[in-house]
């Protein structure tokens, strides 16, 4: 057995743990000693790796439906319902100054906070700052599992990452092929392509495939197939 660092490896787990030393470090702050300046520069941090997360989604998104737009105009199929995307909707970007490498802060902090002379493993499960121990992943082993739901009629895929880098995606728009979708780092992912014309459906199929280093790893996930409507 082994002990996973208290920092996860992927940006959604990452994002999850500043958002919840953010809420509830300040209820702690006299008892370990954690100045205000510490505070501030958590949510500062925050702040800002929240903007990129979003950004980048948000670019993500336009550069896949940008995709998709293209291959419909150059491949087909001739009844696809082919309109532009919209461009992408960023979120506002903070106000104040950022500054770079914020797990450079949260992990000497952290660190910190365990060497404490008030520090309790119940601290440390409050903070959410003791790490599970796991097994090691067997990479050889590891296969995607996709589940869906839909957003404006298009379908949203989602998957865990399984302390992958990212997740490559195949998709089948009904011509019988697979071809490159998209490789994601976060574990959801919207597909934009355009969907079939008003009144009539079309079955499209993905399939998936983790990364690690740019390498595939494992297995093929199991075809998932799934019904649009224009």
């Amino acid at each position: 057995m082994t002990h996973n660092t208290a920092i996860p490896r992927d940006d959604a787990n990452k994002l999850v743990l500043l958002q919840h030393l953010n809420i509830n470090l300040p209820s702690y702050a006299a008892t370990l000693e954690i100045s205000a300046d510490d505070l501030a520069q958590l949510k500062i941090g925050l702040e800002g790796f929240d903007f990129s997360i979003k950004a980048q989604d948000a670019a993500n998104n336009y550069n896949n439906a940008l995709y998709a737009f293209k291959r419909a105009i150059r491949d087909g199929p001739s009844n696809a319902n082919v309109i532009p995307p919209s461009p992408p909707i960023f979120p506002t970007a903070p106000t104040t100054a950022l500054y770079a490498n914020i797990f450079g802060f949260i992990s000497p902090l952290i660190s910190r906070i365990k060497k404490h002379k008030n520090y309790t493993e119940a601290i440390g499960k409050a903070l959410n700052i003791i790490a599970t121990p796991s097994s090691p992943v067997d990479i050889t082993t590891l296969q995607p599992v996709l589940s869906i739901d839909f957003q404006g009629g298009h379908p949203v895929l989602h998957w865990k990452s399984n302390h992958t880098d990212t997740l490559e995606i195949e998709a089948d728009h009904g011509t019988g092929v697979f071809s490159l979708l998209t490789i994601q780092h976060s574990t959801n992912y919207q597909d934009n392509n355009p969907l079939p014309s008003f009144g009539t459906a079309a079955l499209w199929k993905y399939r998936a495939i983790y990364r690690i280093r740019d390498l595939q790893v494992g297995h093929w996930s199991q075809i998932l197939e799934v019904s649009v409507k224009g």
